[in-house]
């Protein structure tokens, strides 16, 4: 025990003199079930608070604000300078939080909140939550109910849509393969979920979370009898200094469920790699060798970039703006939109190169045919 302490403290006191704790807890507010993460900063003698809380009943969270005096935690929602929520709580043992609860006409509600105990909310997904632990909660209350149905290549698709946020996103629909719907179908529900999440984490401490503060739509771009190819474009204003967007593009193969990376269809050199597999340094390094300026040099060819005169438009002849590109696998090819700083996002446009252009790099791994 003591050595533990030992390690705690080494940690806690090293050469950045920083410490943090954590606390996942769960309770009741009143009579709603509510479940709260607190972090606990401390660096150079300061002490800075990271709160967020959410009703079983939204899942969306509320960020708050907070201070620290011995064990008693002050937590605020003041948006605009205006309290509208403000806790008073008093860690006990066994890390139990006690207290109360106000409103901004001061009513008063009791608070009672004990550590999580996760074995409640185990989950056979292979989603990782390490980031915030709550998502473990938060995928158990999720549902999902079907809201229409779509046909594309004379294929349908069912779409659900989730309770608590404005979520939308497809299924095989009744005429895959029963094979293909029992391999497929958990697939696209895993990426559902995570997307789903990922909206209801979207939370600011100037306003109430709506669960709208991410939209997104997905197009299907591709499909034959071994390919699913789709693109989720999204819209971010989660209360930061300014909002953000951008694409993802999906390439399932039906076969077996795998999501492709662009660098497992498209190889410009023998060194390529995925991050997963050879780490980030290889990675980044056949990005910055190879795929950005043949990529950039492939695209010149269908789209004749030239440089602009004026610094502050969009200069798709610069080469680092085609390290890390959002691609989308199409019926006529794929589209690759460059990554360009946020002051120039509006400047992140889709170009389409055509297969034909694209047959001789193929990733020799890639199993199928460029058509």
């Amino acid at each position: 025990m003591i050595k533990k302490v030992f390690i705690f403290l080494f940690i806690c006191w090293s050469v950045t003199a920083f410490c943090q704790e954590t606390y996942y807890l769960e309770g009741t507010l009143g009579k709603s079930k509510i479940f709260m993460r607190v972090v606990v900063y401390n660096s150079d003698n300061e002490t800075s608070l990271d709160i967020v809380y959410f009703y079983q009943n939204s899942l969306k969270d509320i960020k708050l604000d907070g201070k620290l005096k011995d064990n008693n935690f002050t937590f605020y929602f003041k948006p605009n300078d205006k309290v509208l929520e403000k806790f008073y709580l008093k860690k006990s043992v066994n890390n139990n939080f006690e207290g109360s609860w106000y409103d901004a006409a001061d009513k008063q509600l009791p608070v009672n909140l004990k550590p999580v105990n996760f074995a409640n909310y185990k989950s056979n997904l292979k989603i990782r939550f390490e980031d915030d632990k709550l998502n473990f909660i938060k995928a158990k209350f999720l549902e999902f109910k079907k809201v229409k149905t779509t046909t594309y290549n004379n294929k349908e698709f069912v779409w659900y849509s989730e309770k608590h946020c404005s979520s939308i996103f497809l299924r095989l629909g009744s005429n895959f393969s029963e094979k293909n719907k029992a391999l497929i179908n958990p697939v696209l529900e895993e990426i559902h979920i995570q997307n789903t999440l990922t909206q209801l984490n979207c939370s600011s401490s100037f306003e109430y979370s709506n669960g709208e503060g991410i939209q997104g739509e997905t197009t299907i771009t591709f499909l034959n009898s071994n390919l699913l190819g789709f693109q989720i474009a999204a819209f971010y204003d989660c209360g930061g200094a300014h909002p953000d967007g951008g694409t993802s593009g999906y390439l399932i193969d039906l076969n077996n469920g795998k999501d492709y990376e662009l660098d497992e269809v498209i190889a410009f050199d023998k060194s390529v790699t995925t991050e997963k597999e050879g780490g980030f340094d290889k990675y980044s390094k056949y990005r910055n060798d190879f795929l950005a300026p043949k990529l950039l040099s492939v695209l010149n060819l269908e789209h004749h970039f030239t440089k602009p005169a004026d610094e502050d438009n969009c200069d798709y002849t610069n080469v680092e703006y085609w390290d890390f590109p959002s691609w989308n696998y199409t019926e006529k090819g794929i589209e690759f939109t460059p990554y360009f700083p946020r002051v120039y996002r509006s400047c992140e446009e889709a170009f389409l190169v055509p297969f034909e252009r694209l047959k001789k790099y193929k990733n020799p791994k890639f199993p199928y045919d460029f058509n």
